[in-house]
């Protein structure tokens, strides 16, 4: 719970305590890694006569050979080069080892990836529960610096994986994490770095590696269940895997399976929900001292309600329409309307709505907003069904030569029942004086004051609401050789492979609604010779024509309507696509020679890639028929051949002031079918002046290539509130949207630079820090402009491309807007990794602090418009502020942990949180009343003022315990949020039309205290 309203709204007495004990905790937490370990150290050190363990970092050991390490991420080669004395290569790379993973015991594998401060924005199913249109929900995507999930390479023991979406934008292409057999996973490399010129395109913010234990001998499982304190997340998990070699040792079989269920939260009845908040337009704008903007409580949605809100008198009015010349009727709007104001609700009864005191456009404050408020059936997190299954067969042809063969399969299924309702609020529902569920005194006021229609704000509450159902289905195999050799005294590593792997993502919309034929059905009129009610279309003067199929729909009112109408106005809607990756590549690494100060190394490869999209969808989809989903079948293909050579080359070695300098340097040259060729290269230093301390400095050239999507997308629909500039009065209305492929983009190009220091002092063992700068200048990113900005580009600064893009229907009303992606940004990410280790002996058992930090420079973004945006610091998910694909994020995220392991217990207490934040740091805040005129703001440099442009900082505290079974395994329990933590109160966006909630999904913990316990066998 919030602290500020705390006081208010009362808190759970345990989670109070809890929290009162812990509080100080956030100050003690970071001041153990600094002061409560180094003196611990000291007396240790007095009283042991025999030296301390080296730590992993020290020695250069793997992860698995760390021990009981609280998140332990040691620096490992993130470069081709294979190097049996422990070199490190320049670009910081963080790892996660499985008894990391293990003891934060997440529901995902995801899920403890996210929790590295330099991984910001990613999507999963607690954040991203209603992407309909682009498929793309259910999935975990990673998503280093924010930069986007795109700009992120995954890779599986270094091997690309095949992209899970065909969305455009920032998850084109991306990789589903859900899909990695995550009982296997031995550790996690996380190069934060640009690394394009080492593992190819899409590297460009960093890579995500997941290695999985291949040599795994024995038998393994996992029990897992978990839930919150709340009644619901209920999810539960079970993993097997077995190994065993064969062939006196020359062959070795290996297999792993996982099944985990988790039923999500459907809907949102926590109770910092309860408050509707949310950032609006000030009506008052324009009297002296007021704002332009207002965050308000009690708000709710002014042009609509579920069983239908009357908004508008309209009359029926002769045109000639300017393009086609020809004669016909439409409704414009009365000058006044005594109706307004009315709203039906159950059984159709009508009653009087009390607008808010604020009102603007379709958001009010006050008055009946809870019956205007739809956030409630949103749903937190979506559910999760996976399955994933792994194989692999290993053998030693001879003592030089190995084959392998991998075979994975992976599933995963996800059903949003409650997307949002089928809105039609802001109008476009017309109920004429001839229909026959019109009530007889609302008939008799119309014919009295000569209205010949009213128009009517609905949710549609006799509908259900938007449901997305997406199921993908991966199946992956890879098949090489690896060996190595002698050549001049000199030996070679080499490995050659094939990887063929396939995505078929079903995406499906049940009961979403076909326009055409509920606008069809809500012309209800009764049939004068049989006295049935009848429905049809109208024409161009707006007389209905008869459809004998037609169920008649009755949009005023709450259960008033049969299962019949319901389903003629509805269908399924379906998308099935099959994304295929082919690729061979070969590779070869060895020291050819050594120069004055030690072996020389070299590696280089090459590799072909094919990338392909095929799939087809309902006839419905591809006429854009529906509300939402209109899914379109993209179909396309692109190659990409590419070589690469990499060298490390020591400079100095143990002489006065270096201990070690080493150059490592690499390039590679890619050529794509679709946008041509393109050089990446890096360069970088590391120099050891004593054997205590080591920088390094690294500079490259990395890369993005569009992905299938961004090239060959046929129209993606997409359908929200926006406002008309075009029309009088501007209304704000539903519109859609596709996007289509652009086949002239050019790879993203960036230039990323990295400076960093890592300490490992002699005269404190166990300690390890690492300090790295980072700039990530990214020019001609790929972005697609929003529906508003064409909007706002075509009427407010006349660009006639613009209005090209906007599709008006016969009335008037804008049909659908039509963007694709463009290279028309540039990008700077800029800040400082911070990573401190200290492991000491505490008495019987061993103590291990750790903290992790990601510090904000620079998070800046030229738009279309050559404007610079400042997205350090913004924690809003979007608040209607207009910065779409921009940057933004917290100005500092961490990651705290104690730990201490007493065998055959261990406990470890860790702090994860971000810094607190604004809306948008081009909204100048000042108190209602006192604040400046439009162009004193301006003058300033502020685009906006806002009577609150706070947004709160968050701490969350989860804990872990461990219990071995000797040599049997372990039972483990974690609590996530053990304060039960409330999000920050983040006003809704203004730019949907509708309050969907609070815009604190992004960033913030929205599930409160959850409890894991399972247990793990090993034999």
């Amino acid at each position: 719970m919030n602290h500020r309203s705390a006081a208010r709204s009362g808190e759970r007495p345990v989670s109070a305590a809890v929290r009162r004990t812990l509080r100080p905790a956030s100050v003690t937490l970071l001041a153990l890694t600094s002061f409560v370990a180094a003196n611990a150290t000291a007396q240790e050190l007095m009283a042991q006569a025999g030296p301390s363990p080296a730590s992993a970092s020290d020695t250069g050991a793997s992860v698995a050979d760390s021990g009981n390490a609280t998140l332990e991420a040691i620096t490992v080669t993130g470069s081709r080069i294979l190097r049996a004395d422990g070199y490190e290569a320049p670009t910081p790379v963080s790892v996660l080892g499985a008894e990391e993973l293990n003891k934060m015991a997440t529901v995902t594998i995801a899920d403890s990836v996210n929790r590295l401060p330099a991984f910001t924005n990613s999507q999963t199913p607690r954040n991203r529960s209603s992407n309909i249109s682009s498929g793309t929900a259910g999935t975990n995507i990673l998503n280093l610096r924010g930069l986007g999930a795109n700009r992120t390479l995954v890779l599986q023991d270094g091997k690309r994986m095949v992209g899970s979406t065909i969305a455009t934008g920032t998850l084109s292409g991306a990789v589903d994490v859900n899909m990695i057999p995550s009982g296997l996973v031995q550790r996690v490399d996380v190069v934060t770095g640009g690394a394009s010129a080492v593992y190819g395109s899409d590297a460009l913010a960093g890579v995500v590696n997941f290695v999985l234990d291949k040599e795994f001998t024995g038998f393994k499982s996992n029990v897992d269940y978990g839930a919150t304190t709340a009644g619901d997340g209920e999810n539960y998990k079970i993993s097997l895997t077995a190994g065993t070699g064969f062939a006196a040792g020359r062959g070795h079989l290996l297999f792993s399976g996982e099944y985990s269920n988790d039923k999500g939260i459907i809907g949102n009845n926590r109770d910092w929900a309860d408050d509707s908040f949310q950032l609006m337009n000030n009506p008052r704008a324009g009297q002296p001292g007021q704002p332009t903007l207002l965050t308000v409580h009690n708000a709710g949605v002014a042009n609509g309600t579920f069983g239908g809100l009357t908004l508008s008198c309209q009359n029926i009015t002769p045109y000639v329409d300017l393009v086609t010349g020809q004669p016909g009727n439409r409704l414009t709007r009365a000058n006044a309307c005594g109706l307004r104001g009315t709203q039906f609700v159950t059984g159709g009864v009508a009653i009087p709505f009390q607008f808010g005191d604020l009102v603007n456009g379709p958001t009010m404050s006050g008055g009946d907003w809870q019956a205007s408020r739809v956030d409630r059936a949103t749903t937190i997190a979506l559910p999760l069904e996976r399955k994933t299954l792994f194989g692999r067969a290993s053998f030693d042809i001879t003592d030089n030569v190995s084959t392998f063969l991998d075979v994975q399969y992976g599933k995963t299924w996800s059903h949003n029942s409650q997307v949002v309702p089928i809105l039609n609020n802001g109008g476009s529902v017309y109920v004429y004086q001839d229909n026959a569920f019109l009530l007889p005194e609302i008939r008799d006021v119309m014919v009295a004051n000569d209205i010949d229609a009213i128009e009517i704000g609905t949710f549609n509450g006799d509908m259900h609401y938007l449901q997305g159902i997406n199921e993908r289905e991966l199946k992956r195999g890879v098949f090489g050789f690896e060996g190595n050799f002698e050549l001049g005294g000199k030996d070679w590593n080499w490995d050659a492979s094939y990887v063929h792997g396939e995505q078929n993502i079903v995406s499906l919309t049940p009961t979403n609604r076909v326009n055409a034929r509920y606008l069809a059905a809500i012309n209800a009129v009764r049939d004068s010779a049989t006295g049935n009610i009848v429905c049809g279309p109208r024409d161009q003067f707006l007389n209905i024509t008869v459809d004998p199929n037609c169920r008649p729909y009755n949009p005023m009112g709450r259960d008033v309507n049969s299962q019949q109408a319901l389903d003629y106005i509805t269908a399924m809607g379906w998308s099935d696509i099959t994304l295929k990756q082919q690729v061979v590549a070969a590779s070869m690494s060895g020291e050819p020679f050594d120069n004055w100060a030690g072996p020389v190394s070299l590696a280089f490869g090459a590799e072909h890639r094919k990338e392909s999209s095929a799939g087809s969808v309902s006839e419905l989809d591809r006429a854009s028929a529906f509300f939402a989903g209109n899914y379109k079948a993209t179909i396309g293909e692109y190659d990409v051949t590419e070589g690469f050579v990499e060298t490390v080359f020591p400079l100095l070695n143990d002489v006065p002031g270096a201990d070690q300098l080493d150059f490592n340097g690499a390039v590679r040259y890619t050529e794509y079918s679709e946008s041509g060729s393109v050089t990446t290269w890096k360069a970088g230093l590391v120099w050891s002046p004593l054997e205590d301390m080591r920088f390094r400095f690294t500079r490259s050239r990395d890369i993005r290539a569009p992905g299938l999507g961004e090239l060959f997308n046929q129209g993606s629909g997409g359908t929200g509130n926006n406002t008309d500039l075009g029309l009088p009065g501007n209304p704000t209305y539903f519109m859609q949207s596709q996007t289509i492929g652009n086949r002239n983009l050019k790879p993203e190009e960036a230039d990323t630079t990295g400076i960093g220091v890592v300490l490992t002092p002699r005269f404190l063992p166990g300690f390890t820090m690492s300090i790295d700068y980072y700039k990530i200048e990214v020019d001609g990113t790929i972005a697609v402009r929003s529906t508003r900005e064409i909007i706002e580009n075509c009427y407010l600064r006349n660009d006639a491309q613009m209005c090209s893009q906007i599709s008006r229907d016969a009335a008037g009303f804008i049909d659908v807007v039509t963007s694709y992606p463009e290279n028309i940004v540039g990008e700077t990410a800029s800040g400082i990794d911070v990573d401190a280790t200290y492991r000491l002996p505490v008495g019987p058992g061993e103590l291990t602090l750790r903290a992790m930090g990601n510090f904000v420079d620079k998070l800046e973004t030229i738009n279309t418009l050559g404007q610079k945006i400042d997205g350090k610091g913004v924690n809003s998910d979007d608040a209607g502020i207009g910065l779409g694909a921009e940057l933004s994020g917290p100005k500092y995220r961490y990651l705290l942990s104690a730990g201490y392991d007493l065998d055959p217990f261990s406990i470890t207490l860790s702090m994860r949180g971000i810094s607190s934040g604004v809306y948008n740091n081009a909204f100048y805040q000042c108190a209602v009343g006192s604040c400046p005129t439009a162009s004193e703001l301006t003058a300033m440099g502020y685009t906006q003022s806002i009577n609150d442009n706070h947004i709160d900082a968050a701490h969350y505290f989860d804990l872990g315990i461990n219990y071995k079974l000797e040599n049997m395994g372990e039972l483990y329990l974690v609590i996530e949020n053990l304060t039960d933590e409330d999000p920050a109160k983040v006003a809704g966006g203004r730019g949907a039309g509708f309050y969907q909630g609070q815009a604190n999904v992004e960033l913030y913990d929205r599930f409160g205290t959850m409890f894991h316990g399972g247990v793990r066998f090993r034999f």
